[in-house]
């Protein structure tokens, strides 16, 4: 019988944590189990078993004692909803080590972690490594979780020295790069289209940090030179608004195409059809930032189309600047323009660009290498 794992998710599963999906899909020695509060989206992200704890009817047993943890738990804001019940699931399950993801669900799982006497591992991924800590209750649940937690995983170097900025011991952080399925995107050299319309395609939540404003002004620039530009962009966001604004007012309608929330399927059929991917990530205001680097990178990449990024977080580690893709700095309309219009000139350069960006994934960022070496990570925390 397979060692059971739990992973601890606040909500399973956000349209864009295929990365998360892709590891409870591909475990192969180890049986891994969900513990969440909410779910939703299950239609594309099927699994069992997931314990949900939203599904607890009021005034049951379990509620009321979820009631009365609620109330003896000092740190209300980092409860986490019927942590009892969630107990009682792992020792039922007899698992062997709790993989919570995200910052916050590993100061959650701490109560388990000591009642059980189980292994804890956390893996960040970026706002709760940028963003949560300036605040002085997570700072100190963190410190908490760092002195307590047995292991702490990140996407990258740029993560690594985040999380060691905000107190994490260096002898405590692993690199587990986020992986991709490459059996499952089809990749194919990218040609200059017989018609002359390029198709260039974004996509990530309409929030500062992903810096769709940057490429839509780099759009602008460009549109005089060449109005062959169709700019497919698949999201939504709090920043709405002020997208629709900028293209409203800049006459670029006729060149942009808002998709809205697209499913994981529809993005990868979006990038079979694009010449060029652009994610220009910016650090947002209020110090938000990728932390690690979008997974659509690498998916992008493993397709064969040429990127266009930003020297942002690990992004640099991601793409291989001036081979798979180019990077210029971030929040620079300019330097976006310059390279993507670089990029729609020299189409003779996409086929040598999406080879290189494909390989470069398969070594790097293959899921079942790194699957392997996340099943390599369990092994040694159990047998400790």
């Amino acid at each position: 019988m397979k060692p059971i794992i739990a992973h601890a998710i606040q909500t399973y599963l956000g349209l864009s944590e295929t990365f998360i999906y892709s590891y409870l899909t591909n475990i192969k020695r180890y049986k891994p189990i969900v513990l969440t509060t909410q779910v939703t989206h299950s239609e594309q992200f099927p699994f069992r078993p997931i314990y949900d704890s939203s599904i607890i009817k009021r005034y049951s047993w379990w509620w009321f004692r979820d009631r009365l943890g609620y109330y003896l738990y000092l740190n209300k804001k980092i409860y986490f909803e019927h942590i009892l019940y969630f107990k009682y699931v792992l020792k039922q399950e007899q698992a062997r080590l709790i993989h919570a993801h995200f910052g916050p669900q590993g100061v959650a799982m701490i109560p388990i972690k000591r009642w059980l006497k189980l292994p804890l591992i956390t893996t960040f991924y970026g706002f709760d490594v940028t963003q949560l800590p300036r605040e002085e209750l997570w700072n100190k649940a963190y410190q908490r979780l760092f002195n307590e937690g047995d292991l702490f995983l990140v996407e990258g170097n740029n993560m690594k020295r985040a999380l060691m900025g905000i107190g994490c011991p260096e002898e405590k952080i692993s690199i587990e790069y986020i992986g991709v399925d490459i059996e499952k995107i089809h990749f194919k050299e990218r040609v200059s289209p017989s018609d002359g319309r390029i198709v260039i395609l974004f996509c990530g939540r309409f929030v500062e940090k992903k810096g769709l404003i940057y490429a839509l002004q780099a759009l602008n620039i460009l549109i005089p030179k060449n109005q062959r530009i169709e700019f497919r962009i698949i999201g939504d966001g709090i920043l709405r608004d002020n997208i629709g604004a900028f293209i409203h007012e800049n006459n670029l309608s006729p060149y942009v195409c808002l998709l809205g929330y697209q499913t994981h399927r529809v993005f990868l059929e979006e990038l079979e059809k694009a010449h060029i991917y652009i994610q220009p990530s910016a650090t947002a205001q209020n110090g938000d930032s990728e932390g690690g680097a979008p997974t659509t990178l690498l998916e992008a990449q493993a397709s064969g189309v040429p990127v266009l990024s930003t020297y942002h977080a690990d992004i640099p580690e991601v793409v291989v600047n001036g081979k798979s893709g180019f990077l210029v700095p971030e929040r620079d309309a300019d330097a976006l323009a310059e390279r993507l219009g670089y990029l729609i000139d020299h189409p003779e350069e996409w086929p040598t660009m999406g080879r290189e960006g494909r390989r470069h994934v398969e070594m790097n960022y293959n899921i079942h290498k790194e699957v392997e070496k996340l099943e390599n990570i369990y092994d040694t925390l159990i047998r400790k």
